[in-house]
């Protein structure tokens, strides 16, 4: 039995990365699956050869920090589908700058996208799962949400701010038999990293031999393992779960401080 069956799901940030792992595996576990994303040409084609091989997958083009257009992406998965039971909420951006470089146009443009947007589209979603009787909302953080890693100080407040924001929509939609967690990866080797190690004058292998280099497993994820902790939370395997937020970092938050810092000494620093 395939663990989604019958369900209908809609993810936002899903033509790439974790989003795009996260939709081919819910597709695979017999979910109906409607992707948001910017990226119209790619999501598209993701929607195009996911139905091509026998999926149910609708694409809306959705700029999330627009609640319009997140009623309207939600609106599109049920009138398609007939209801919702899980959203995924995963589209985010990230400035590599710190306090000194912030401004009121970087801050609004990161919480809009990565606070806003996942509100945004969590307040349409449990109208909608209200009306089923239930459903599962797995909103994506970091690891960056509960510890600095230098440089990103908009991006990890807003990661920190999911959390909160999951918190708060699990205690106060449980009644209604919603259930919000929150996961946060760590290092993840997507196509995005793949053009950070071009910008930084780096191979993909000098890249990913330093990213990831703090955790136990001394490895970046890939998108398809942190689809695979989606999945259990989004499933009804995880049905007495609610108001966390799991830890999918290959241990590095686990990690003595001293001996990352040994780590780090020896010159094995993530990227």
């Amino acid at each position: 039995m395939r663990r989604l069956e019958g369900k209908i799901a809609a993810v936002t940030g899903g033509a790439s990365g974790i989003g795009e792992a996260t939709v081919r595996r819910f597709v695979a576990e017999g979910a109906k699956v409607c992707l948001a994303d910017v990226d119209e040409e790619r999501g598209a084609a993701v929607a195009d050869e996911l139905n091509a091989a026998g999926g149910t997958v609708r694409f809306v083009r959705t700029q999330t920090q627009d609640e319009a257009q997140c009623e309207a992406f939600i609106r599109a998965a049920v009138d398609a589908f007939g209801g919702l039971d899980i959203l995924v909420n995963n589209a985010g951006i990230r400035h590599y700058q710190g306090i000194l470089e912030t401004d009121n146009t970087t801050w609004d443009r990161i919480l809009g996208v990565n606070v806003k947007g996942y509100a945004f589209c969590a307040k349409a979603a449990v109208a909608a799962m209200k009306k089923s009787g239930g459903g599962s909302i797995v909103n994506v953080s970091s690891n960056r949400s509960t510890a600095a890693g230098g440089n990103m100080v908009e991006y990890d407040t807003t990661k920190a701010a999911v959390i909160g924001l999951t918190r708060g929509i699990a205690y106060d939609h449980a009644r209604d038999g919603i259930r919000a967690n929150a996961i946060s990866p760590g290092p993840v080797f997507t196509r995005f990293h793949e053009k950070r190690a071009a910008a930084l004058g780096k191979t993909t292998e000098e890249f990913i031999r330093g990213f990831g280099q703090g955790g136990m497993m001394k490895r970046p994820a890939r998108p398809e393992e942190i689809a695979a902790a989606i999945l259990f939370l989004a499933s009804d395997d995880a049905s007495y779960i609610t108001g966390i937020n799991l830890m999918a970092d290959g241990g590095i938050s686990a990690v003595d401080p001293d001996s990352l810092n040994t780590w780090l000494q020896q010159g094995v620093t993530a990227s």
